[in-house]
């Protein structure tokens, strides 16, 4: 599953996602597609949107299709707009869980590995908590295409969330 394999990602990957989707779309069941690591991230949107295409033409109704984002990821804020519009575009809603991160460790070795210029996730806690909130706000703020789901462990993000959820008067 990487960029290189495109064409076959295209060709085998999505028709086996899609008999998933369809079953679970079928049984009104929640499928969520998972974070990838950044190197990643554009194919797996691309893979989200071409499956979001066929549920708009198939089951338009269906509100328990998703994808989670990870937090650390400097681009995840992007990650939450992008997945707003293709929900706009398409005229469907879907699930968006939003976690912290899974792979902070690869990511910087790869980064190092790479002589890449800047890490492509947060270096510091507290900076991939500002983005979670910021990502929480987006997504709460989406609420009209996104249904929000949030994975924390922290009771002061828990708070924030339920303040943010309060003030939009979900």
């Amino acid at each position: 599953y990487e960029e290189l394999q495109r064409e076959r990602v295209e060709a085998e990957l999505l028709p086996r996602v899609w008999k998933l989707v369809a079953l679970a779309a079928e049984a009104n069941l929640n499928l969520t597609i998972d974070a990838e690591e950044v190197d990643r991230l554009e194919l797996s949107l691309d893979v989200f949107e071409a499956l979001a295409r066929r549920i708009a033409e198939q089951y338009p109704r269906w509100q328990g299709f998703g994808l989670a984002v990870q937090a650390y990821q400097t681009r995840a804020l992007g990650v939450v707009d992008e997945v707003a519009r293709i929900a706009r575009t398409l005229n469907l809603r879907f699930m968006v869980r939003l976690v912290k991160g899974a792979y902070w460790d690869g990511e910087i070795k790869r980064a190092q590995e790479m002589g890449l210029p800047a890490y492509p996730v947060f270096t510091h806690k507290h900076h991939t908590d500002i983005s979670y909130l910021s990502c929480a706000k987006a997504l709460i703020d989406a609420s009209d295409v996104i249904y929000p789901q949030f994975a924390t462990h922290n009771a002061g993000t828990i708070s924030a969330i339920l303040q943010m959820a309060r003030a939009k008067g979900a």
